[in-house]
């Protein structure tokens, strides 16, 4: 077995599928479709907006790992960035949790409203776009991070010097 496995981290940071199939228990054969809505099992973090997404291109074909629910809505009855919009609402995670130090999610708790299929496609508009700039706010911090970090190493290396500032030159 070759194929990519889909992980509850690569959700939270909206990653493209990360592990291998050495990670899986050896039942595990589910594969994901583009459209999928992935929902987090365990909730953590603090970022109930990081408990799902629908899955997309790169995500196609990948087994799913351990903790994570998928759910496969026929988009012409129900629009997947809508689903995964509600499902993922804070107050929704709250609601269909339990426990104490670690939150287990039931699907079966979460509520989605019932609108008409057009609506529905407006509210997933807007959640796709919300989930992009998430997304986009995700990567630009881990880039911010990497470049602090490698200029930390530059300046203790001293590969880098600090730059000469006024108060520096006077003697």
């Amino acid at each position: 077995m070759d194929r990519p496995v889909l992980t509850a981290q690569d959700i939270s940071a909206a990653n493209p599928p990360s592990a291998g199939a050495v990670d899986l228990h050896a039942d595990a054969t589910q594969s994901v479709a583009a459209g999928d809505v992935l929902v987090r099992a365990v909730a953590g973090g603090g970022d109930a907006a990081a408990m799902t997404r629908v899955a997309d291109d790169q995500d196609t074909g990948a087994l799913l790992g351990p903790h994570i629910h998928l759910l496969r809505p026929d988009p012409a009855r129900l629009d997947p960035w809508f689903l995964a919009g509600f499902l993922g609402a804070e107050d929704n995670i709250a609601s269909a949790s339990t426990g104490s130090s670690l939150v287990h999610v039931t699907p079966g708790r979460l509520r989605v409203p019932l609108l008409p299929l057009e609506e529905q496609r407006r509210y997933g508009e807007a959640f796709r776009h919300v989930y992009e700039l998430r997304a986009a706010v995700r990567r630009t911090a881990d880039l911010a991070a990497d470049t602090a970090a490698t200029l930390t190493t530059g300046l203790t290396a001293g590969v880098l010097l600090p730059p000469d500032t006024p108060d520096n030159h006077s003697a």
